[in-house]
C-alpha cells in the first residue's frame, strides 16, 4: 500500500472522502429517481439548491486572493448558466420547495460563504466535489430524463454539462490539482473541506427526499434560490406577476443587468415576490417593511427609486392579473410614494430632472443611451445618504467611477453629479 506521502493529492482526495462520498451516493434520493418515484419537488429543489450553492462557490473562487485557487480554476468549469437554464425550463410548472432542504441549502451557503474568507485553500476541496459530480451524469442523466418525460437538453443541462468531454475534463482538472505547491496541513484543509461538503449535501439530498406533505411551501427560493425562505404569494397568477414585475424594471434600468447581471435579476424578481405578499397587512406595517428594504437596498447600490418603481410596476402588474383585487394591491402605493417623499425632502422633483438632464449631455448620446436615468439613480443615492443612509451614494459611486468600465468623461460626469447633488441637499439635511 503507498505511503500517504507518496499520493498525488487527487489520490488522496479519493481516499480520504470515500466513505463520506459512499454515505451520499446511498441517499434515498438516488434510490427515488432510479425507480422512477422521485416527486418533481425533490429535483427542482436540489437544482435550486444547488444554484445557490454554485452561486457561493464560484464567486469565492473569482473574489480568492491564492493564486493556487486561480491555477486551478477557469471561469468555463462555471455551473451557474447550466443551472439557470434548467431552473427557466421548471418555471412554468410553479413547482412548491421543500422547506427543511432550503433550510439546509441557506445553512450550507452560509458556512461556505465564511469559511471560503477563513480559509481559501478550502475552495479546492469544495471543487473537487462538484467537478466530481460530473463524471456520474452520464448514469443519472438518462434516469432523469425517463423519470420526468425530459428530452434533450429540456431540465438537464446541468447533468449534460461537459457532455462527451467529461472524463477528458477531469484528467486535465486533477493534472492541475495535482501540480499544485502545498504544505501537509494545507492537504489536509483541502480533505477535510471536501468530506464537509459532502456531508452537507449528503444532508441536503436527506432533506430533498423523503419529505412530508406540509414541508411543501411557496418560498422566495422557487423563484430565486439564493433568496431563502422568505414568503412568496400562493396563487400562481401573484407570483407570474411579481416575475414580470421584477423582469420589466431590471430592463428598465440597464445599470441593474450591468452591474449584477443574471443574480440581480434574480434578486429583482424574488423581492417583487415578497412584496406582493404585504398588502394584506396594516399601512404602517406595510410601510416599515418597504423603508427596512429601502435602506438594505440602498448601501448595496440600488437607489430607493429602484424600489419605488418597482413597487409601482407591481401593482400594475398584479391588478392586469387579478384586476378584481386592484383595491388591495394599491395598498402598497402608499409605501412608494413615501420613498418618493423622503428623497423629495432633500431634492425636489425638478432639482433631480436638472441633475440627470445635465449627465446626460455630459456623457453623449452612446453612453445615455447605454446607461438611461443614470443621472435619476446618483440624485436618488445622494437624497438616501441625506435621509441618514450613509453608504447609499459610495455604493453607487464606486462601480460608477471604475475605471476599466468607463471612459474618463463618464467617470467626470458621475462625480461632477454627485457633487452638485451634494451642494443642493446639503442644506435641507441641515435643517
Amino acid at each position: 500500500m503507498q505511503a500517504r506521502q507518496q499520493l498525488t493529492l487527487m489520490e488522496e482526495l479519493k481516499t480520504e472522502t470515500f466513505a463520506s462520498h459512499a454515505r451520499l451516493q446511498t441517499a434515498p434520493f438516488f434510490q427515488a429517481l432510479e425507480s422512477c418515484h422521485l416527486p418533481l419537488e425533490s429535483y427542482v429543489g436540489q437544482l435550486r439548491a444547488l444554484l445557490a450553492i454554485h452561486a457561493v462557490v464560484e464567486q469565492a473562487m473569482v473574489d480568492c486572493v491564492d493564486d493556487r485557487v486561480h491555477s486551478v480554476w477557469s471561469a468555463d468549469m462555471g455551473k451557474l448558466p447550466l443551472l439557470r437554464q434548467d431552473l427557466k425550463y421548471f418555471e412554468p410548472r410553479t413547482v412548491a420547495d421543500l422547506k427543511e432542504a432550503v433550510d439546509v441549502a441557506m445553512q450550507t451557503t452560509g458556512a461556505l460563504r465564511q469559511q471560503s474568507m477563513e480559509t481559501p485553500l478550502a475552495l479546492l476541496g469544495w471543487l473537487y466535489v462538484l467537478e466530481g459530480s460530473t463524471l456520474g451524469t452520464s448514469v443519472v442523466q438518462p434516469l432523469v430524463a425517463r423519470a420526468f418525460l425530459l428530452v434533450g437538453d429540456d431540465g438537464m443541462a446541468y447533468l449534460r454539462n461537459y457532455g462527451a468531454a467529461a472524463r477528458a475534463r477531469w484528467t486535465e482538472y486533477s493534472q492541475r490539482m495535482n501540480t499544485l505547491a502545498l504544505e501537509t496541513g494545507e492537504r489536509a484543509q483541502i480533505t477535510l473541506a471536501a468530506n464537509e461538503l459532502f456531508a452537507r449535501l449528503e444532508a441536503l439530498f436527506c432533506a430533498l427526499y423523503p419529505f412530508q406533505s406540509e414541508s411543501k411551501a411557496y418560498l422566495a427560493a422557487s423563484i430565486n434560490p439564493e433568496a431563502g425562505r422568505h414568503p412568496v404569494p400562493v396563487d400562481v397568477r401573484e407570483v407570474q406577476a411579481s416575475i414580470r414585475a421584477g423582469d420589466i424594471c431590471w430592463r428598465r434600468f440597464p445599470y441593474f443587468a450591468a452591474r449584477y447581471g443574471e443574480r440581480g435579476l434574480g434578486f429583482a424578481r424574488s423581492d417583487a415576490a415578497w412584496q406582493a405578499t404585504l398588502y394584506p397587512y396594516p399601512p404602517s406595517q406595510v410601510l416599515q417593511q418597504v423603508q427596512w428594504l429601502g435602506r438594505v437596498l440602498a448601501a448595496r447600490g440600488m437607489p430607493t427609486l429602484l424600489l419605488q418603481v418597482q413597487l409601482e410596476i407591481l401593482v400594475e402588474e398584479l391588478a392586469a392579473a387579478i384586476p378584481e383585487r386592484r383595491a388591495d394591491y394599491e395598498k402598497l402605493l402608499p409605501a412608494a410614494a413615501a420613498l418618493h417623499a423622503a428623497r423629495s425632502r432633500f431634492l425636489t422633483d425638478a432639482q433631480a430632472q436638472d441633475l440627470a438632464a445635465a449627465f446626460d449631455l455630459a456623457v453623449g448620446p452612446e453612453w445615455r443611451a447605454r446607461f438611461p436615468q443614470t443621472g435619476s439613480l446618483l440624485s436618488a443615492a445622494v437624497a438616501d445618504e441625506c435621509g441618514g443612509c450613509e453608504k447609499a451614494v459610495e455604493s453607487v459611486r464606486t462601480w460608477m467611477t471604475d475605471v476599466r468600465q468607463f471612459p474618463a468623461a463618464w467617470i467626470d460626469a458621475v462625480e461632477g453629479t454627485l457633487a452638485q447633488a451634494r451642494q443642493q441637499a446639503a442644506p435641507k439635511a441641515k435643517a
